[in-house]
């Protein structure tokens, strides 16, 4: 035995070993750093490729299984066969690069507006990975073969089948949920698979369901996964050890030592509680690649919490350690990761404060690293400590800086409670992807599943049933509406938008509930155990039974203000100019290229989001009414579809599909994002906008709300960053989430970029001076992004939206 050697069974015989007696917190942060670089540099991915074929295999190697135990059997031969590697820069093991692929169209400086197609090819992920070493264009293209045959493939048509041309000029889309869920990861990090495996025995024990029975074994063999990559793990770090000297040697000396014990048995520090999650992380996101988009991790603070404080680790440490986390969640050269995440701080069921030491060693490490992923999010209250709003100055005023979400628990409660969520469970909501609130480990809220597009549908009533885009006939004519003429159309639109949109939401939720069917099929058993599934003995993806408490299915409904604004120009139309009825429509069909002057008429009309009350009762009358609509459609298991008010950036590729409107906004240009104005329509300011947006029903988006102000930090004057956030708190968070003059349930969600359009444009023509490091942080929709990994359509889109007029304060 060499002398490397019999150092290494020196070390790992002695006392157990500290991170902190092996690395000074400068050095773990300068392996955070470097461990960035090196996966930025990364600029290929084809571990989700090596799965499917390792899937495809044990389709065949399992075939007499249950589908159930096939899929657990193979997510363990995968965690056997994947390629694995340790960085020399890893503080931890672990990586989601096998998940993903280079596929989220709106960080593809190569995405066009006019290339979105929706979500309905199940093998369009072939078309993201080129050729590289011996995985050939012929490989690439037989086992996009082979996808395109599974059940799955077939039953996912069927849906599309159902939805027919609807999709096609985007009146609404529909989505197979993959991700979007929030696990809950604690008892894994508490008792390991040790102690779950023996619940799930006894469990399973209890039933005599057959089917049942097979599911716990099935979950008990996918726990066997994350074992099997902890081995693997570990094995390299010994590997890693007997090569290195130092403090190296130690470092990877520790690892192993973590590895041996979790997550197979219970966490016992910070450290072993961050190497066990991340196993976990990597091990259901495999279970679903490529591209589980929106997994996210909820309250981190109080989930790591007691392990920092079990080990009395400092806040230094804990944020140097968890600059390692944070990098776990950005993969390769543009983060493709998207939308997973982490959030902080929020009230206890009793109404307590529950922010913690963990929740500042979060917040350190994010601002210190200030990386793309993953989206940090920070819950609020009106008891929300002052040391708080000081500590998230530095992110607001920073340049370049990544700039949290707010979430008013003080409403969410309220909403939750209103939709059947229990008490006890109500301070476990979290939020899914960029908005979506839902009960960490007991809500499959199937988030996405459907995206309504409401001005389409007010076009094609307006032309005829024809796309003002294409021709296309999408919709009812004039005859098929019971009317003769453009004058009983226009005055009738109201009554005719909410007959027809009865008649598309159908169709939506059809479809919708059909492609939820489709990706059932492929069920998720290791998920399943940290969604309930423990105790149910069924898959958290079941439509035919409930596996988690709580259940729904989402609806992104786009374009509210849009059309507010124009039944409000219609009406006005008809109170001042009701010869022009007929008008209007020609003026419509033509984009308004022969009727400029109609057009400005349109445009002075009343707009949403300055506190004019007529448009305003509008909004409101129509997300009430609509919101009703789209919760009245059940899904697979008869649970009501969510309503949910945010457009992520699909505000700017659905506009794309809708022809002019009567507010004036003319062909192909975006619709409002969220619940905000449209862009340039609210020149009143911010303390306006806030009204506007109070008198909206708040309390019927249960699937969530987006609304996002551009803020000028030239408003602010305090001198330090802590003296600002109080200030951003005063000036933004009161008067929005806390205003004496709601009547109802506040306003629950924002986000900011504290900029100016000509700060973003200078970054454009010179990178090299405003983000010398490559890297300038800004908010796209509920996720944050690197603005200059972005395409130019939506960097434009980001700038436009910052809108001064709608946010200058007094």
């Amino acid at each position: 035995m060499n002398r490397k050697s019999n150092d290494l069974e020196r070390i790992t015989r002695g006392k157990k070993m500290d991170i902190r007696t092996i690395l000074e917190n400068e050095e773990i942060t300068r392996l955070a750093r470097k461990r960035f670089q090196e996966e930025r540099a990364i600029d290929h991915l084809e571990g989700w490729f090596l799965a499917k074929e390792i899937a495809r295999a044990c389709d065949e190697k399992f075939k007499e299984d249950p589908d159930c135990i096939r899929i657990a059997k193979t997510q363990v031969e995968i965690m056997k066969k994947i390629p694995l590697w340790i960085s020399d820069y890893n503080v931890f093991a672990g990586t989601q690069d096998d998940s993903f692929a280079r596929s989220y169209a709106l960080i593809n400086p190569a995405f066009t507006v006019d290339s979105f197609s929706g979500y309905c090819d199940p093998t369009a992920v072939f078309g993201d990975i080129d050729p590289v070493g011996d995985i050939t264009e012929e490989r690439i293209h037989d086992l996009k073969e082979y996808n395109n045959h599974t059940a799955y493939a077939n039953a996912l048509q069927k849906a599309y089948e159902i939805a027919g041309d609807s999709t096609s000029e985007a009146v609404f889309f529909i989505e197979q949920v993959t991700g979007h869920l929030i696990p809950d990861v604690r008892p894994f990090l508490k008792g390991g698979t040790k102690l779950l495996k023996g619940q799930i025995l006894q469990n399973a024990a209890k039933t005599d369901d057959p089917d049942k029975k097979n599911y716990y074994e099935a979950m008990r063999i996918s726990l066997d996964a994350v074992e099997v990559l902890a081995d693997r793990y570990a094995a390299l770090a010994h590997e890693k050890a007997a090569q290195a000297t130092g403090s190296s040697r130690q470092l990877f000396c520790l690892m192993e030592e973590t590895l041996r014990k979790v997550p197979k048995n219970g966490a016992g520090n910070l450290y072993e509680a961050i190497q066990s999650f991340l196993l976990i992380w990597q091990t259901m996101c495999l279970e679903q690649t490529p591209n589980p988009f929106a997994f996210s991790v909820g309250n981190a603070d109080r989930i790591f919490e007691p392990y920092r404080a079990a080990g009395n680790t400092d806040r230094a440490t804990a944020a140097s350690l968890f600059k390692h986390l944070l990098v776990f969640f950005n993969v390769a050269d543009r983060s493709w990761a998207i939308s997973q995440n982490l959030i902080i701080g929020g009230k206890g069921n009793d109404g307590r404060d529950m922010t913690n030491e963990t929740s500042y060693a979060l917040l350190d490490a994010y601002y210190d690293m200030n990386l793309p992923q993953p989206i940090l999010s920070v819950k609020i209250h009106k008891n929300t400590p002052k040391r708080l709003y000081e500590e998230l100055g530095r992110f607001f005023f920073t340049p370049g800086c990544l700039t949290p979400s707010l979430f008013n628990d003080d409403a969410m409660f309220e909403i939750l409670r209103n939709n059947g969520v229990a008490d006890e469970d109500l301070e476990d909501y979290s939020v899914a992807g960029c908005q979506e609130p839902l009960i960490m480990g007991k809500d499959n809220g199937n988030t996405t599943n459907s995206w309504l597009n409401m001005p389409k549908v007010l076009e094609l009533i307006l032309n005829d049933g024809k796309s003002s885009i294409t021709g296309k006939k999408l919709g009812k004519s004039y005859e098929e509406n019971g009317c003769q003429n453009a004058q009983e159309i226009v005055e009738n639109i109201r009554e005719l938008f909410y007959h027809n949109l009865e008649s598309v939401v159908d169709q939506m939720t059809a479809s919708a509930n059909a492609a939820s069917e489709a990706v059932a099929i492929q069920q998720v058993p290791f998920l399943s155990s940290m969604m309930g599934g423990i105790e149910t003995g069924i898959d958290t993806r079941d439509t035919k039974r409930q596996g988690t408490k709580y259940n729904g299915s989402g609806c992104l409904i786009h374009g509210l203000t849009v059309m507010a604004d124009s039944f409000a120009a219609i009406d006005t139309l008809l109170e001042e100019r009701p010869q022009d009825a007929k008008r209007l429509l020609s003026a419509l069909a033509d984009n308004f290229q022969h009727d400029e002057e109609l057009r400005q008429y349109l445009l002075m009309c009343p707009k949403f989001g300055n506190n004019i009350d007529k448009v305003d009762k509008e909004a409101a009358k129509l997300a009430s009414r609509v919101s009703d609509l789209v919760a009245s459609r059940k899904n697979y298991l008869g649970n009501p579809f969510r309503c949910d008010y945010a457009t992520p950036s699909t505000h700017l590729l659905y506009g794309y599909w809708v022809g002019a409107t009567p507010d004036g906004r003319k062909a192909r240009e975006m619709l409002n994002y969220g619940i905000d104005p449209l862009y340039g329509e609210a020149n009143s300011g911010l303390g306006l906008r806030i009204l506007s947006s109070m008198k909206l029903p708040h309390g019927k988006m249960n699937g969530g709300e987006a609304s996002s102000f551009g803020v000028n930090p030239s408003h602010f004057r305090s001198s330090t960053y802590e003296e600002k956030g109080v200030e951003f708190a005063n000036k933004i968070v009161a008067p929005l989430f806390y205003n004496p003059k709601t009547e109802e349930i506040s306003p629950f969600y924002l986000y900011v970029n504290v900029t100016t359009p000509e700060m973003l444009r200078k970054v454009l023509a010179n990178p090299g001076k405003y983000a010398p490091g490559g890297v300038y942080i800004v908010r796209i929709h509920g996720t944050f992004v690197n603005f200059l990994d972005l395409s130019p359509a939506i960097q434009e889109d980001i700038i436009k939206r910052l809108d001064p007029g709608s946010a200058y304060l007094e």
